[in-house]
């Protein structure tokens, strides 16, 4: 009956619980408009060709069994003024051909259901979305299927109502571009994966999407060990899926704090950072391959062969007899949580494999790593089967996550207070309202904090270390009316007198990252602003200088949707030495 309704869509048969759409010939099998393909963009991309909208069309996937459940990811290149949507609807025989109270007869096909619009500079929403097809099993509750992420569970599925299920489904993208674009978005991947919980041996159905190797005997990856706990406290306890990301692109040579995924994978429609979908997006705008995978147990063994953590969607209890599945050696109860496993070995005493796992809801680095899982209780645990691969980073790929800024942090002059934040002749004014909604409330807003060199926390010898295994300092910053930051206690400055050198770091949730340097050596003198004649003057100019052509390269335009606001200085130095 489907072939029916087809006309001249073409059919793609799926065999598992999967498909991954990245290469030139993969996006050309589906239905191409407004884009062209992407040279030297990974292992294949499709990117816009003008400013506007273009659109990827999926053939129709016909699945190997039927499902109840699907997830779609995304990896793309988002710069400031561009977005990309991913959409979905599945085709239900049992409604193929049925009547409506209106009489109307139904084709089987659901609307198109929204996964968002995602860019790393807009607030991004996965929104309450529902089919509008009135159902012939209930006449309380119209729609065959909803979006999963607004009832405040936080994933990103669509599900099927009642007790029916989908046996085929199409993906579409929508990539956008505003006249006043910083570049053109591209799409590199597009995946999906699929399961009927409908069926209780569904389980067995998950299958494995990358090619298989020999199985290694055991398995223990360096991937750093992060714990969540240390992070900025405002939201430190609740994201596990940004710190597990941020764990498994830092093992393939990353160096990427939490917080800068965190502030990026934020879901502005149900208000968390666990939609799975969004957490590999912003994988993916860093430059790495990275999707969601319904899974199994053999697959996470192939990943770890091939050298790739695995972050796993679980819920536990570290006691027993509790509402939750017990987990020995867990670190707490927990009804919704991500793990990063970076090993396994077969244990003869358990006659069962052990995991090796970076617990990221451990309340130290140290004991992060590596808490060991045996497989039969985290069978329980892992009871969705959801799984973030993340893979090496893609060439040109990664270019329009954020902009990283190197700056100097310095006292101000008659100022024992205050400091200015100097990036090479600005000023750069911070909000006084910055820490305030510092992922809710979209623009000017974030994590400022700071730490010394020295100062690092204590590892197993058998994780990498990166720049989030310091001692990071979150309380008692301020920021003034003029944009300046103050530390109480005189935190920096006794840092500074102490012989230590410090960095601090704002990330603001929608374009930059500033890592500044901290020095006494220098002083900043307000006297040395610009008057706001001289700095229109200094935008004139540099609009008539401004180069042509960089929408077609892809290329970056400077002083894009700029969080902070920029002050000209006459010149560096003019208050103290250099």
């Amino acid at each position: 009956m489907l072939r029916d309704h087809l006309g001249e869509a073409r059919l793609l048969p799926a065999s598992g619980n999967h498909i991954k759409i990245t290469t030139h010939k993969d996006f050309a099998a589906g239905e191409i408009s407004g884009l062209s393909f992407a040279d030297r963009l990974g292992d294949g991309a499709l990117r816009l060709r003008k400013e506007g909208e273009g659109v990827f069309l999926t053939p129709v996937v016909t699945a190997e069994h039927p499902f109840n459940d699907l997830v779609a990811s995304w990896n793309s290149e988002t710069p400031a003024g561009t977005w990309i949507e991913v959409l979905g609807r599945v085709y239900l025989p049992e409604y193929d051909g049925w009547t409506a109270p209106d009489g109307a007869v139904c084709d089987g096909w659901t609307d198109w259901i929204t996964w968002g619009k995602w860019s790393t500079h807009i607030p991004r929403a996965c929104p309450a979305c529902q089919d509008s097809h009135p159902r012939k099993d209930s006449e309380e509750q119209n729609g065959w299927v909803f979006a999963y992420s607004m009832p405040g569970f936080g994933d990103s599925s669509l599900n099927v109502r009642g007790t029916f299920t989908a046996e085929a489904f199409q993906l579409k993208a929508v990539l956008h571009a505003d006249q006043n674009c910083a570049g053109l978005p591209a799409l590199r991947l597009l995946a999906a994966t699929w399961k009927n919980t409908n069926d209780p041996a569904w389980q067995d159905d998950c299958s494995y999407p990358e090619e298989h190797v020999t199985q290694a005997e055991s398995v223990l990856l360096d991937t750093p060990a992060i714990s969540q706990m240390r992070r900025d406290p405002d939201y430190a306890g609740v994201i596990c899926s940004a710190t597990c990301i941020a764990m498994q692109m830092n093992g393939m040579g990353a160096d990427i704090l939490p917080e800068d995924v965190a502030l990026l994978n934020y879901d502005h429609g149900f208000g968390g950072n666990g939609n799975w979908s969004f957490s590999c997006a912003a994988a993916g705008a860093f430059g790495y391959e990275s999707y969601v995978s319904y899974s199994s147990f053999s697959a996470l063994r192939q990943e770890l062969t091939k050298g790739y953590a695995v972050t796993l969607s679980v819920k536990y209890s570290n006691k027993e007899n509790d509402d939750q599945p017990y987990l020995e050696n867990a670190p707490c109860h927990t009804n919704g949580h991500l793990i990063t496993v970076a090993g396994y070995y077969f244990s003869k005493q358990r006659n069962e494999y052990v995991y090796c796992v970076n617990d990221p809801a451990a309340g130290s680095d140290a004991e992060t790593a590596h808490r060991e899982y045996c497989q039969s209780q985290l069978d329980k645990c892992w009871y969705r089967r959801a799984a973030y691969f993340v893979h090496k980073k893609e060439a040109g790929a990664g270019l329009f996550v954020r902009d990283y800024v190197s700056a100097v942090l310095m006292p101000v002059k008659d100022r024992a207070d205050a400091w200015a934040l100097v990036s090479e002749d600005s000023l750069l004014q911070i909000p006084a309202d910055f820490l305030q909604g510092r992922r809710q409330t979209f623009g000017q807003h974030g994590t400022i904090c700071y730490y010394a060199a020295d100062e690092r926390s204590p590892l197993p010898k058998t994780c990498r270390r990166v720049t989030a295994n310091h001692v990071f300092r979150y309380e008692g910053i301020g920021v003034t009316d003029e944009g300046y930051l103050t530390f109480a206690d005189e935190g920096v400055r006794a840092m500074l007198a102490g012989g230590k050198q410090v960095k601090l770091l704002v990330l603001d949730n929608c374009d930059t990252v500033y890592t500044a340097a901290a020095t006494l050596s220098e002083i900043f003198d307000p006297a040395d602003l610009m008057t706001e004649e001289e700095e229109q003057a200094e935008r004139d100019r540099l609009r008539r200088s401004a180069r042509i052509g960089m929408l077609a390269a892809g290329a970056v335009t400077a002083g894009v949707a700029a969080a902070i606001a920029i002050r000209k200085l006459f010149g560096r130095g003019k208050g103290g030495q250099v």
